[in-house]
């Protein structure tokens, strides 16, 4: 299994470009939808992994009925970056503060750098004034135990925070999307500078790998395949050929 970051997503609509960032970067990563959390064994997810990631979402943790991180998240040791919702979640869960906006903060923001962290090593100094995409309606009133503010700006005084300790870290905006320049570099510096992910996942490798597991599983037997011409299927149809040959029809 290659070094993994494990996305859990509490229903934004851009939880895949955080994938794709990482992606992008050489990292592998999987989602795991919060519906399904309590459905599954998250400590078998976590097994392996090298750090999670909070993903955005719609709705408000100052209602009990929310969904949240898995108390495993928290207890696996492992580095932990919370984005949006996902700040808001762990700053709850973890004994922080959590108030309800009066209005939406939505669109284009400038941040200011308060503090180096591995987060921001090489793309945003310490005392910079930087652009990010917010969105966002809740906001953090006070932090958890552990964790001080790395970046703020007008309307979010905890923009960025982080608690090098335990090695966990969140932010208000949204470094997944093309408006925060710099985003794309800071997913990677949590992959790579924190977790500790090795940058050399390619889609090669995982068409290698999905070969070799479907060869594994069919052995000397034949395959019947459903083919719709549709991506799926399509994809499907190609990597058994190439795993069994004249063995599917």
């Amino acid at each position: 299994m290659p070094d993994t970051i494990l996305i859990i997503d509490f229903g934004s609509q851009v939880t895949q470009l955080i994938a794709r960032r990482l992606r992008e970067k050489l990292i592998y990563t999987e989602i795991l939808p919060s519906s399904v959390l309590d459905k599954t064994d998250i400590a078998t997810h976590l097994a392996g992994i090298k750090g999670v990631i909070l993903s955005g979402g719609p709705n408000s943790v100052t209602q009990t009925d929310t969904p949240r991180a898995p108390a495993e998240v928290f207890e696996a040791g492992i580095p932990l970056l919370g984005i949006c919702y996902g700040q808001q979640t762990i700053c709850e869960q973890l004994g922080g503060k959590v108030e309800a906006g009066n209005s939406r903060e939505f669109g284009r923001a400038e941040i200011d750098i308060l503090a180096q962290s591995p987060l921001f090593e090489g793309i945003w100094p310490d005392g910079s004034v930087q652009t990010v995409w917010m969105s966002h309606g809740d906001h953090v009133a006070e932090l958890p135990e552990g964790f001080v503010a790395i970046a703020r700006s007008p309307r979010a005084p905890y923009a960025a925070i982080a608690d090098e300790a335990r090695g966990y870290y969140a932010v208000q905006f949204h470094p997944e999307v093309v408006h925060t320049k710099g985003g794309a570099e800071l997913l990677g510096n949590f992959a790579t500078y924190i977790c500790g992910c090795s940058a050399n996942w390619t889609m090669k490798v995982y068409k290698d790998q999905a070969i070799a597991a479907i060869r594994e599983q069919v052995g000397g037997r034949g395959v019947i395949c459903g083919l719709s011409g549709g991506v799926d299927s399509s994809v499907a149809a190609v990597l058994i050929h190439q795993a069994i040959g004249d063995q599917l029809t």
